[in-house]
């Protein structure tokens, strides 16, 4: 679970970039976090994950308590329990995809026994169990970012935040990397997105909290009618 209470953050600028936010995510939400540059998508980001501390109010993610004196164990422990999904994938060139997915095990003291069963069993989930020996430079924009939520994925974690997951995707690609964390939500991983795309929102009927100049300014369902549906509708 994820909750802000009163959350305030001051940048040493002076500029008040978080103004009273309050706002709970219940474990196994899928939730999109939406609005302009500038509105507070970011700083939200950076205080969930620990990066920052809120200047004032209370932040709890998957039972720790964020603040300025969360120690650096405590920040480790909490981390794990979050699988980040990037923009710009940051895969590493050099490894395979098997390898990629791996090392995020491996950097957790994971052992290899363990991984050798993990990893191809997500790498499954996200529809990459073949020609797994590829690198990163072989592979389309697309099963970049597979490869990038599989390693996400791979730790277990509780909670994936996506962060513009679809920036550098066609719409095709963004679709169906929407569907894929679709899935993983149903299977019971609570799901954060942060994303500009208004249009790929329309297409899922979830929570989309909005946020403009450090505020909450909407919270609630959204979800188009789809072509199917329209003729399924009774006639007035």
């Amino acid at each position: 679970m994820i909750v802000l209470q009163d959350v305030e953050k001051y940048y040493d600028n002076g500029t008040r970039a978080l103004k009273g936010i309050n706002l709970t995510l219940q474990d196994g939400e899928f939730a999109f976090l939406v609005g302009p540059s500038g509105s507070g998508k970011s700083t939200i980001l950076k205080i969930l994950t620990a990066e920052i501390a809120p200047s004032e109010g209370r932040v709890q993610v998957n039972g720790f308590l964020l603040d300025d004196k969360l120690r650096s164990k405590k920040k480790s422990m909490m981390r794990r329990t979050l699988g980040i999904v990037f923009q710009d994938f940051r895969l590493i060139e050099k490894k395979t995809v098997y390898e990629n997915v791996a090392f995020a095990m491996r950097v957790t003291g994971s052992p290899e026994k363990e991984i050798r069963k993990r990893v191809p069993y997500v790498l499954d989930l996200v529809g990459l169990n073949v020609d797994t020996d590829r690198r990163p430079n072989e592979l389309s924009g697309g099963e970049q970012q597979r490869v990038a939520i599989a390693r996400a994925l791979v730790n277990n974690p509780s909670t994936i935040i996506a962060d513009e997951p679809t920036g550098n995707l066609d719409p095709a690609r963004s679709l169906e990397t929407m569907m894929l964390l679709e899935k993983i939500n149903q299977l019971g991983t609570t799901v954060l997105v942060v994303t500009h795309e208004q249009d790929l929102v329309q297409r899922f009927a979830k929570r989309v909290i909005s946020l403009d100049n450090g505020r909450i300014i909407s919270d609630g369902m959204k979800g188009y009618v789809t072509h199917e549906q329209e003729k399924a509708a009774p006639a007035e």
